[in-house]
């Protein structure tokens, strides 16, 4: 007997629970799943009629509709019941990683300064990212969103959601598709609490809540000047310097030991 195998302690579990063989309906799910992925099968396509996947895999009816269990709870079909159901191809998207992400952090009690606390150590290095790599793109399509944050400065909740688009569309700029990813990830808790703090804080002064606002975008034209020099570090630099101030307005309002909710 090898050592590799002498490794695995007795009483622990056996080298076949170490090496578990796939289900019939796991394989099936898989090639389904990689046809989804390769994109040979595209949103809103229609899985092929259960007669022909029997035939096409050679399985029982069963293991057909146990590997669209599998698809399904992994949100990459939808199935409609009834005479004119089926099964629907659902192209992943970042809105299934937020909501896995959601229920997780809340699962963990994760608090809504530990989101922020993330939001601070991703934000500036991408805004470093666009200054390096994507200034030339980058500057119009951010100065038109300040033009759009500045022309609904009077409507506090259209202007957050300016905001957080502007914030968005920052880090994609960057380019980087995984930090993408986990943005996006974040986005929907980040905005929902957002929203959470301007239901509650409705009698904010106006004159006040108008000077931290006009303060805030003077900072995101400054980040798009940065941008437009090429100055990555300067651009990094402020951003942090933005993020750090913005979040202690912000949960202020919000409660930074708040637990992060998305689930309804």
């Amino acid at each position: 007997m090898s050592n590799a195998f002498v490794a695995i302690p007795i009483g622990n579990r056996s080298n076949a629970e170490a090496v578990r063989v796939p289900k019939t309906a796991e394989l099936v799910a898989k090639q389904i799943r990689n046809a989804i992925i390769r994109g040979e099968l595209v949103d809103g396509d229609t899985l092929p009629a259960e007669s022909h996947l029997i035939a096409e895999f050679e399985v029982s009816r069963p293991t057909i509709r146990e590997a669209v269990r599998i698809l399904e709870s992994e949100g990459l079909v939808t199935v409609a019941r009834g005479a004119r159901g089926g099964a629907r191809v659902s192209s992943p998207n970042y809105e299934m990683i937020e909501r896995a992400a959601g229920i997780t952090l809340q699962a963990k009690g994760v608090t809504i300064g530990d989101l922020y606390e993330m939001r601070t150590l991703i934000e500036p290095p991408a805004a470093g990212l666009v200054a390096q790599r994507n200034s030339e793109v980058a500057v119009p399509i951010l100065r038109r969103m300040i033009e759009e944050e500045l022309s609904n400065i009077r409507d506090r909740f259209l202007v957050t959601a300016k905001i957080a688009e502007f914030h968005q569309v920052m880090i994609e700029l960057a380019g980087n598709k995984t930090l993408i990813m986990f943005s996006n990830a974040l986005r929907g808790l980040a905005d929902e609490h957002l929203n959470l703090a301007q239901r509650r804080n409705s009698h904010i002064d106006p004159e006040f809540s108008m000077r931290q606002l006009r303060y805030g975008l003077k900072s995101h034209s400054k980040l798009v000047d940065l941008i437009e020099a090429k100055d990555a570090e300067g651009a990094e630099r402020h951003w942090k310097a933005h993020m750090i101030a913005a979040g202690k307005v912000w949960l202020a309002q919000v409660g930074p030991n708040s637990v992060v909710d998305l689930i309804d």
